[in-house]
């Protein structure tokens, strides 16, 4: 357990910058797995591939996000026991959200038919992209174990400040994805099977790195002894962390709602329409990870502090990400402006899903510095494990959104559904921020394990 101590003594902004800055490169290279999909999908002849992909995408989305208490539950309690110094308990911590990792993994298997039938009683896919959403999932399913697993180490490392050897985890991913699925569907020629089977073998070649790391930093002997303790495995030990994830997890599912229904209203209108909002989504989600990592150095850094019991330092924590992430979301949000066309153009040679997508470059452009708040108050809600207040600022964002929808599609089309996922995002940084005051008051000695 030695290596996982402390980092060296920095100033502020260099101690967030040694989280946010591989985290960002991380989370932009973890989704650049969907941002090469879509480039390799968007240049075949018929958009039915990239609405598929879209669907089929989505569908991992939402098993990936819909567990990612995973990674966020395991960062805050992480966070903390390293604030508080406490070695023995961080190991726990670790070990259970990969052995819970695994639990849900085989869970998904086994359910993965219903999962897709019930994917496909949402969605509604066409006769024609409905074998091709079938073969994608088909054969990705037996990726979400890999998944789920890496989700629990790197909360984790995200926890004990090494977001560097997250970032070596992730480029491992992203690059074996992109060779890979550049040699499966331009080079061989596989389209939708072989997009699915370059994720298949990334996922599972991440995961097994992000083990051996794990066992190296917490040493594989102290891992196997808590293995071995037939106390670690009962549900009582398992009970705050469960608590934790819960909140979490409902939270997500409120979200993946939200995008869910962005999408399933967007093909609702019609194919085209679906295709161009998947190409610009995978954008905002790019950004949207960007700023992500910054959210990450908050968890990390406020957690910790949560973790001595610092009031005063975990406000400072707040202020000073809070700052740098705003910066970042400028950043975005000029690169969008003045490049959104052609990053379009880039990613599709189809004239009709360029043509869809013009007309939304505006939001394209808008979102990162209207929704910078949500992902930065997420992250500091995260590190505190504020997961309970999580779920109920999600619960209003999501019935704004919900009111939104109902008139401003209907006046406006597509156009109305990006405004309606825009007000979205930005009720749920406002009221974060407003409910953020009185947590902070509460700061007084660490969560429990």
């Amino acid at each position: 357990m030695s290596d996982v101590a402390s980092p060296p003594v920095l100033n502020p902004h260099r101690r967030i910058w040694a989280v946010a800055g591989p985290a960002i490169a991380s989370n932009t290279s973890g989704a650049l797995v969907g941002v090469v999909d879509t480039w390799a999908i968007g240049h075949l002849p018929s958009p039915l591939f990239l609405a598929a992909v879209a669907i089929g995408a989505f569908i991992f989305h939402f098993v990936y996000w819909g567990l990612g208490f995973l990674r966020m539950g395991t960062t805050g309690l992480v966070a903390q026991a390293h604030g508080a110094r406490d070695e023995s308990r961080l190991l726990r911590i670790t070990l259970r959200a990969i052995a819970l990792g695994l639990v849900f993994g085989a869970l998904v298997l086994a359910l993965q038919r219903p999962l897709l039938a019930g994917s496909f009683l949402f969605f509604q896919p066409t006769a024609e992209q409905a074998p091709l959403v079938d073969l994608y999932y088909s054969i990705r399913i037996w990726a979400v174990p890999a998944m789920l697993i890496k989700l629990g180490i790197v909360g984790m490392l995200i926890g004990t400040q090494r977001a560097t050897i997250v970032l070596g985890i992730e480029l491992i991913l992203s690059v074996s994805n992109a060779g890979l699925t550049i040699l499966f569907v331009v080079g061989f020629g596989w389209e939708i099977r072989g997009v699915a089977s370059a994720s298949l073998i990334a996922e599972w070649l991440a995961a097994v790195v992000a083990l051996v790391i794990a066992a190296r930093l917490l040493g594989a002997g102290p891992l196997l002894a808590a293995a071995r303790d037939r106390a670690f495995w009962r549900l009582s030990a398992f009970r705050g962390m469960l608590a934790v994830n819960a909140f979490i997890f409902v939270r997500t599912l409120l979200l993946l709602a939200a995008f869910a229904i962005f999408l399933k209203v967007g093909g609702s209108l019609s194919p085209v329409i679906l295709a161009a909002n998947h190409v610009l989504m995978n954008f905002i989600t790019l950004a949207a990870l960007g700023l992500d990592g910054v959210a990450f150095a908050a968890e990390a850094l406020v957690g910790e502090a949560k973790g001595e019991g610092n009031r005063r330092l975990f406000a400072r924590w707040v202020r000073l990400t809070n700052f740098w992430a705003v910066g970042l979301s400028v950043g975005y949000a000029l690169a969008y402006w003045l490049l959104g066309a052609e990053i379009v153009n880039a990613f599709t040679d189809l004239p009709e899903v360029r043509a869809a997508a013009g007309p939304q470059l505006l939001w394209f452009a808008a979102i990162p510095v209207i929704a910078v708040w949500s992902y930065q108050y997420d992250g500091i809600f995260i590190g505190a494990t504020w997961t309970r207040e999580m779920l109920w600022t999600m619960a209003i964002a999501f019935t704004a959104y919900l009111i939104a929808l109902k008139f401003a599609v209907p006046a406006w089309g597509n156009a109305g559904l990006w405004a309606s996922f825009t007000i979205f995002l930005a009720t749920r940084g406002l009221a974060q921020a407003v409910w953020y005051p009185f947590l902070e008051r509460q700061i007084a000695r660490p969560a429990p394990e």
